[in-house]
């Protein structure tokens, strides 16, 4: 995000908090009330958090066994396809030694004779 972005993000968050001593109070209340349940989700719901707890140590395993494979690949293939290069030019551009002096010398481009 631009500064502009992140700037125009906080004076829209610092806008719409309270200014009354009361109503910060409850707000941080409520706050700190839902960071706490949220902290304490295992807490409560043991069996869930095992069953995510496992469906989470897979997805990590089949996330490693993606990144290892295509790594793999790109770095197998890399050295067969030889990709063309951007930088580069494709074609040899050394000099041959085709072109004759008078063929080197620009073409006149004035006015023809008796021209302006």
């Amino acid at each position: 995000m631009s500064i502009l972005k992140i700037g125009i993000l906080v004076a829209v968050v610092v806008a719409v908090l309270p200014a009354d001593r009361e109503q910060q109070a409850a707000l941080y209340n409520r706050a700190a009330s839902a960071v706490h349940w949220t902290a304490t989700f295992c807490d409560r719901n043991g069996p869930t958090c095992e069953q995510a707890g496992v469906i989470w140590a897979g997805f990590v395993k089949k996330a490693q066994f993606g990144a290892a494979m295509a790594y793999e690949l790109a770095t197998k293939n890399s050295g067969k396809i030889q990709s063309p290069s951007l930088i580069e030019p494709a074609v040899d551009m050394k000099p041959r030694g085709t072109l004759r002096a008078d063929d080197l010398e620009p073409a006149w481009r004035g006015s023809g004779p008796g021209g302006i």
